[in-house]
């Protein structure tokens, strides 16, 4: 195995690097209920002491009791009942010392445990019966008129019936011995539903035992370097037992002997109360949990000597809150929550280090193949956004930038923020919420949905869904410029021109106060954005990103930044010329990244390369987001020496391959800029891979290594089977930026595990760096051989007489594809094909030889500069090559 990536050659899989687990053999029978208890058992705590306290009630359970009531209900079910073992048992309660019995007997009896937040309707406590086949329910007095008529009935958990099945004498008990597979499913875990309808996760004995044995050694080694025994928390609960965090985090209290505070009601002082009397060790927190220790005075009244860890997620805590938290309580560990990586599936994880995002309502938290949620915090992407902002003025006083809209007029930050604001409250009060759609060239917000303006009237219609069956995005207002506005059509709140008065008028409202508009309650998961695919081979894509998504994305973007001026230095003034548009995914997250980041944007309605040159000298700009035929244009262009560039810094390159050849060729001609590239799509919200700094970047044809967060494998398109590094395959990616799917979406683009099928041909080497060759469906079969068109594109841009040029499969009877190249020549050029055949011939093995040329006079491309291979190949065989 290689000791720097996991990976196994003769197996071909990657191996996590951490110590081994020990777990038991897969075939032993072993429910995970007999996995805790066994290992309580060799923990030298007895019987009397407390398990589980529940605050709220005033009641309390000993391990002893504990123990002598998961016994005695397992009996009671057996005899009261004639449950078989797989039956589901429907779960739905308060916090109450009652749950982990319920829990823990019907795990030992092979019952499947299914539960269920009781806050639930009465519709959505019936739909998650039917899709879990429940055969039995566990309820309170209150929530029992929600629970549907079932095969074995309902047990009330505050009734006498259920008291009396504690209470079997256990010297009396005779339990049927029951066979549990760790294969067998043991939990029904539900996802939040706050985007749609709740899905079921299933969860194996075998998945609980995994993450069991993992809480276990970090128990065992707590206390192995001072020879104290392992570490017993007392923790306080604030994340309810439904959730699949509270319901993992409850098993591991049992296996490890600690006690458990419960509260039916989170309030902060019952909490610090809690702490004092219970002599509470260790609780997962929020970030405002946190910032009510360092800012409250309550935490004076009580003695909070006992606590020692406090895992922190939810959202990103500011450093400042941080150190101002370590010193007020300087003997408590404030520890970032993150999840490790642990797993053997052939993936190659990013080596940079994983960020902290907020903890999410979403069942696969940063994407993760398990169903462990952590406990929900309702934060949406404005929130994340406005915190950073103000958080970057705070910290940066000394900047006034501005976002300049196009250059002929600007708009300083505080105005930006006001702006935003504002504009939210009439369209708040006027509109019930919404789907806005959204077709302006470059302008100052942007809602939900982003399209290209120069689309045609019918691309748009497909896209809003009056036209079509498929109903894309179902917007309900569309935001455009008055020209454009007649593409749209009849919308349910109609049109609002943004050079028109009446949305001048929203961005001016002089009767707005603080706390006037209303709090609106955005999940994470909840869609913020629909973005297009560029649709380069066929019909263009909606693909829905999440609060969540950009989150992730933006947290990627503010690490690097936020390391570049630590300590009191001032972190250096960035100004971005944008070239990309901004309904283009890549122009979409970068205008969020500059403003996050308070930095400078020079914006132009319509792209010229002389007026973008012309705008860096005027403007000192710094960097800019660029595609692969700017690229081209900076390094042959001669227009480059009228114009003084010294102030750029760095071009980060995306949106299409970069040939080695040009990369090189650029850093000759500018030697002071940093030229990056990146890889990522729609699908992504963005990057998924990137370079970082100068030693990244010199490796020539690599888009860089995996995003923080960020998993990827390269899979046999045949076979499926997951390749080590440097076989090319089709690669996968899984991570928080990855979209949402619907059903039609999880079939076709995103597995079960949430891997993304990228559809792009593509290698890691032996350091982790990502090379993408070409797109699965755009290769060339040349008599079974494959042909990757974008490796003859960077062959043909290295000539010095071709300005540009693309490749595409021709029909051939004898070969069934052949090589066909459409060449943009330089001016004066009077290159031929033959010539053209002949200098690719010469570097590249017979069956990828070019044996057709068109000469053209510009290659179509989408706006992010992808090549638009379904036009060149329809004109192509509609015998249209003179009319090019």
């Amino acid at each position: 195995m290689d000791p720097k990536t996991g990976f196994c050659h003769q197996t071909g899989t990657y191996s996590s690097l951490r110590r081994p687990l020990p777990l038991p053999p897969i075939n032993q029978p072993l429910s995970v209920a007999e996995f805790c208890l066994s290992l309580f058992q060799r923990t030298s705590t007895d019987g009397s002491t407390t398990f589980v306290v529940n605050e709220t009630a005033g009641e309390s359970l000993s391990y002893s009791q504990f123990v002598s009531q998961v016994r005695s209900l397992a009996y009671s079910l057996q005899q009261r009942y004639s449950l078989s073992q797989n039956d589901v048992a429907f779960v739905v309660s308060p916090p109450s010392i009652h749950i982990p019995v319920v829990y823990f007997a019907l795990l030992s009896l092979g019952i499947i445990v299914s539960p269920s937040n009781p806050l639930s309707s009465n519709s959505e406590i019936a739909y998650q019966i039917q899709l879990s086949k429940s055969a039995i329910a566990f309820a309170t007095s209150k929530a029992f008129h929600k629970i549907p008529f079932l095969k074995h009935g309902t047990i009330l958990l505050d009734s006498p019936e259920f008291l009396s099945m504690l209470t079997e004498s256990n010297s009396d008990i005779i339990i049927k011995s029951v066979k549990v597979n760790q294969s067998d499913t043991a939990a029904i875990l539900y996802s939040s539903g706050t985007t749609g309808r709740v899905k079921g996760v299933m969860v194996t004995h075998r998945n609980l035992i995994g993450i069991l044995a993992i809480i276990h050694r970090y128990n065992m080694d707590q206390g192995k370097d001072n020879g104290m025994p392992p570490w017993r928390p007392v923790t306080f609960f604030t994340v309810p037992l439904f959730h699949a965090f509270g319901f993992f985090m409850l098993l591991g209290m049992v296996l490890s002997a600690s006690t458990v505070v419960l509260v039916e009601r989170f309030d902060f002082e019952e909490m610090l109360r809690a702490v004092e009397k219970y002599k509470v060790t260790a609780m997962p927190v929020s970030p405002p949990v946190v910032v009510a220790f360092v800012k409250s005075g309550l935490t004076k009244k009580y003695n909070l000597s006992s606590l020692q860890r406090l895992g922190c997620g939810g959202a990103s805590l500011g450093e400042e809150m941080a150190q101002r938290f370590r010193k007020k309580f300087p003997n408590v560990l404030l520890a970032q929550v993150t999840k490790p990586f642990n797993g053997s599936d052939n993936r190659i994880l990013s080596p940079d280090r994983n960020l902290q995002l907020p903890y999410t309502d979403h069942p696969f938290a940063a994407n993760q193949s398990t169903a462990f949620r952590r406990r929900i915090l309702f934060l949406n992407f404005q929130q994340y956004f406005h915190r950073r902002c103000h958080h970057f003025l705070r910290q940066h006083n000394h900047r006034r930038g501005a976002v300049l809209l196009p250059i002929r007029f600007s708009s300083p930050f505080p105005c930006l923020l006001s702006a935003t604001t504002l504009l939210s409250f009439p369209t708040r009060r006027r509109f019930h919420p919404f789907t806005a759609f959204d077709s302006c060239p470059r302008g100052l917000l942007r809602f939900v949905i982003v399209r290209n303006r120069r689309f045609s009237c019918k691309s748009t219609q497909f896209q809003v869904g009056n036209c079509s069956p498929e109903q894309l995005s179902k917007p309900v207002v569309a935001f455009v410029t008055s020209e454009t506005s007649h593409k749209i059509p009849s919308l349910t709140h109609g049109t609002i021109p943004l050079d028109s008065p009446e949305f001048l008028s929203l961005l001016t409202q002089s009767n707005i106060v603080n706390g006037l508009t209303k709090s609106v309650k955005v999940n994470q998961s909840d869609t913020a954005a629909i973005l297009y695919s560029s649709g380069t081979t066929g019909r263009v894509k909606g693909v829905m990103i999440t609060h969540r998504n950009l989150i992730a994305m933006m947290a990627v973007i503010h690490h690097p930044n936020t390391n570049q001026g630590q300590g009191n230095e001032k972190r250096p003034r960035s100004v971005t010329f944008f070239t990309v548009p901004l309904f283009h995914v890549f122009g979409f997250f970068m205008l969020l990244a500059v403003v996050l980041l308070g930095n400078t944007v020079v914006l132009v309605e319509r792209f010229d390369f002389e007026e973008m040159l012309r705008a860096v000298e005027k403007y000192k700009v710094t960097g800019m987001p660029v595609s692969p035929p700017l690229a081209v244009a900076f390094v042959k262009s001669d227009l480059t020496k009228k114009y003084d560039l010294s102030s750029l810094q760095g071009l980060g390159c995306g949106g299409a391959p970069l040939g080695k050849d040009i990369a090189m060729r650029f850093n000759e001609k500018f030697p002071g800029v940093l030229l990056v590239q990146g890889y990522g799509l729609t699908e992504t919200s963005g990057g998924a891979t990137r370079a970082i700094g100068p030693e990244e970047a010199g490796r020539y044809g690599s888009v860089g290594r995996l995003a923080e967060n960020m998993e990827g494998k390269i899979v046999d398109p045949e076979t499926g089977e997951a390749l080590p590094p440097g076989q090319r395959g089709e690669l996968w990616l899984r991570g928080p930026t990855v979209m949402k799917g619907d059903e039609k979406a999880t079939a076709e683009t995103l597995d079960s595990e949430g891997w993304l099928k990228t559809g792009d041909i593509c290698y890691f080497d032996s350091e982790g760096f990502l090379y993408v060759v070409d797109r699965l469906k755009e290769l060339i079969k040349y008599k079974a051989y494959q042909v990757p068109p974008a490796e003859l594109e960077h062959l043909l841009h290295s000539h010095p007489e071709i300005v540009d040029a693309a490749v595409i499969p021709y029909p051939d009877e004898a070969a069934g594809q052949i090589p066909m190249a459409y060449v943009v020549r330089n001016p004066g050029s009077n290159i031929t094909q033959a010539q053209v055949m002949d200098f690719i011939a010469k570097q590249v093995a017979p069956y990828k030889k070019i044996r057709r040329v068109a000469f053209i006079n510009s290659i179509p491309k989408t706006p992010a500069g992808k090549i638009l291979r379904r036009e060149l190949i329809n004109h192509s065989l509609s015998n249209g090559l003179s009319k090019l």
